[in-house]
């Protein structure tokens, strides 16, 4: 059985909420406090429920100012489309990314020194500690900052910029966190693959790791 935490309760709350009362892009939530008050939690427990409505492209906390409706032009389109074109958006995202990012592996593993795969591995060493910590976010932003240390290492700025304009919009396009968290926990040790596989300088078994990442990925969109 999944476990269930308060603050999966808090951000469900805040999310139909925003539904409720039909906020667009941009429109100012209630302040940290008023949320403690109204669902009756403390700080640590709302600012993971906000984590995580963050890390789904949500809601955006700009400090100093409060809690926004995010404006991310992805998250807005997907709202728009619905759930069934959403999953064909995200499938045919996957198929484009697929394309792009195994020629930067390629060009990682051929061009990355022993420095540029260290950093990969730090990343992994983030991505496993937050996952053990159930920080989601924590996880999002250590499974980012790896594909963008293999973005960079290719050394194409063009492909570079691609990449990640379709990376990022893959993260906000999620319906739900839990689905990707599911990709992050059944994908983590074909990312150490797919390092160990650079590192050796094995071009093959580097796309067949990654391909075993976008397959896994694939499988949860078409169960949305």
């Amino acid at each position: 059985m999944k476990r269930l935490y308060l603050s999966d309760t808090v951000a469900g709350e805040i999310s139909a909420w925003i539904s409720e009362n039909q906020l667009q892009a941009g429109d100012q939530l209630p302040s940290a406090s008023e949320w403690m008050s109204r669902l009756e939690v403390g700080r640590s427990t709302l600012r993971e429920g906000l984590k995580k409505l963050q890390a789904e492209g949500i809601i955006e906390v700009i400090n100093g100012k409060g809690i926004f409706v995010s404006e991310s032009k992805t998250f807005q389109l997907l709202e728009t489309l619905g759930l069934s074109d959403a999953r064909e958006h995200l499938l045919e995202m996957l198929d484009v990314r697929q394309a792009l990012e195994e020629r930067a592996i390629v060009l990682a593993t051929r061009r990355g020194s022993e420095s540029d795969f260290a950093i990969m591995s730090e990343h992994l060493s983030d991505y496993r500690e937050a996952r053990e910590k159930d920080d989601f976010l924590g996880v999002s932003e250590a499974d980012a900052a790896f594909h963008l240390a293999i973005y960079e290492t290719c050394g194409n700025s063009v492909l570079v910029g691609l990449i990640k304009l379709m990376h990022d919009d893959l993260y906000v396009s999620w319906d739900s966190l839990e689905d990707r968290m599911q990709v992050f926990d059944a994908s983590f040790e074909h990312h150490v693959t797919l390092l160990e596989t650079m590192r050796r300088g094995d071009e093959t078994g580097a796309i067949e790791a990654f391909g075993t990442l976008i397959d896994a990925t694939r499988r949860t969109v078409e169960a949305m």
